[in-house]
């Protein structure tokens, strides 16, 4: 059993690895206080530009992929340790301890975790990803659909044990998105067109 705490620790640890937090410090900017206040990809991306955004978006799905990956690999018949890890990765960037619990939305880690458990899971839900969010031009709803299906995918595919740990981190990243969908109804998210295009002023 200590395998599983101490691989949830570590994923933990590096989910709570905040690359959006790094980088804006490092502009003497406080990504929490501007944009959306959320530390991940997309807050990123309003205020430092997309190529940042882009950078902090690989950065958050390796702090999922490669623990997941290394469980694999060391571990291989350990099938449930791989969702432990992908859930605690979720966690640390949603609730990093040295932030006042105070992260990301955990979208771009989700991600990650998904290409660590099943890479055919994040070509197809992935490439519906991309449809729904430039269809709709809003990337939550995007990452409603992904949350989704994924638990549907492994419920189908994998086993009800593993669906119900992963839906411990679709649960989460709901929950971290509940007040944008709010902002939606109100027309006061801000669209993907108007982030990456520059229009959107803080």
């Amino acid at each position: 059993m200590y395998i599983y705490f101490i691989g949830a620790l570590i994923a933990y640890l590096l989910g709570c690895i905040s690359p959006s937090y790094i980088i804006a410090t490092a502009k003497n900017k406080d990504i929490r206080e501007h944009g959306s206040g959320n530390l991940g990809a997309s807050n990123t991306t309003i205020l430092l530009g997309w190529k940042w955004g882009v950078l902090v978006g690989l950065i958050d799905i390796l702090k999922a992929f490669l623990p997941i990956l290394m469980a694999k690999l060391l571990f291989p018949n350990m099938i449930i340790l791989p969702y432990i890890i992908a859930v605690a990765a979720i966690m640390g960037h949603i609730f990093p301890f040295y932030l006042k619990f105070r992260g990301g939305k955990g979208t771009a880690t989700y991600f990650g975790a998904m290409l660590g458990l099943s890479p055919l899971a994040f070509v197809v839900i992935g490439l519906i990803f991309l449809i729904v969010t430039f269809a709709t031009d809003y990337i939550v709803i995007g990452t409603f659909t992904v949350i989704s299906l994924f638990p549907i995918y492994l419920f189908i595919f994998a086993s009800i044990m593993v669906t119900c740990i992963m839906l411990v981190g679709s649960l989460l990243v709901a929950y971290k998105h509940r007040k944008n969908l709010g902002k939606i109804i109100r027309k006061e998210e801000i669209g993907l067109r108007a982030a990456f295009s520059g229009k959107h002023k803080l």
